[in-house]
């Protein structure tokens, strides 16, 4: 059984993938078509139309995971596969709402999909795939699942017809192990690894306010789009508040910052 590490370019998958070598190592990157978005640096834009194999504006996640990835492929010595899918903005037109609690499409559209997408076309069979989960986070392992659903082909009527396709078994080694944060953040401190302050896309919105609060700091052209399709879709993406509200409120310099989101997909890890 050929064996995967799900990447997301945050400091635990990249230990994962260091310490516990599969015999592929995979990327999804999330796209946006914002402009204003797009790196300075053209080396990082050129170097990622090139793994993407087409035109690459901009990402909602930190530019600093565009990097991390990059480097992580030379500390491997391994090639590390990017695949992408539709981009944001298309996928929340397709979907005609915005990726909420409620409605966690963001994640299988472009994470699981482009990956699944990969492994059916490429390598034919069902892998075992290595996921980023800590041991004092081991109650995420429980919420994943082995299964996608996707079109299998068309009935007599012109309909598609779905299915649920069994195409992963799931491992979770740092778990397996009992690496916990403490580890990985020893592990961090020794590497030039320059992992960005807060992982996944910077206006996830299973990350708590504060912390969006904080990326209106760090990342505001990014926190500016996101705040944007709020306005364009007259939806939020959290119940409580809009982005742009989100923006005003006051930093409680006391918060733990730099957790990542809580997503229980196994694809948006630390």
């Amino acid at each position: 059984m050929i064996t995967v590490n799900s990447l997301s370019g945050g400091k635990t998958s990249s230990y994962m993938a260091v310490h516990y070598p599969t015999d592929i190592n995979i990327f999804a990157l999330v796209r946006i078509e914002a402009d204003y978005c797009r790196p300075k640096d053209e080396s990082i834009v050129k170097y990622v139309s090139d793994k993407i194999g087409m035109n690459f504006i901009a990402t909602a996640e930190s530019d600093k995971t565009l990097y991390v990835i990059r480097d992580l492929e030379q500390l491997l010595g391994k090639e590390i596969i990017w695949v992408t899918g539709d981009t944001f903005e298309e996928v929340i037109n397709k979907k005609k709402a915005l990726p909420n609690m409620m409605m966690r499409f963001c994640t299988s559209e472009m994470k699981i999909k482009p990956i699944f997408d990969y492994c059916q076309k490429e390598i034919k069979e069902v892998v075992e795939m290595q996921i980023g989960f800590r041991y004092d986070e081991q109650e995420r392992a429980d919420k994943n699942n082995t299964t996608f659903k996707t079109i299998v082909g068309q009935s007599d009527n012109g309909r598609n017809k779905w299915d649920n396709i069994y195409w992963r078994e799931l491992k979770y080694p740092l778990i397996q192990n009992r690496i916990t944060v403490i580890d990985i953040l020893n592990w961090k401190n020794k590497t030039n690894l320059d992992f960005p302050a807060d992982s996944n896309c910077v206006g996830c919105f299973w990350k708590p306010v504060q912390q969006l609060r904080k990326n209106w700091d760090d990342e505001l052209q990014k926190m500016k789009w996101f705040s944007e399709i709020e306005v364009k879709m007259k939806r939020r993406f959290k119940k409580e508040m809009s982005y742009d509200e989100i923006k005003n409120i006051g930093l409680q310099l006391d918060f733990f910052f730099g957790t990542g989101s809580g997503c229980q997909a196994g694809y948006c890890t630390d």
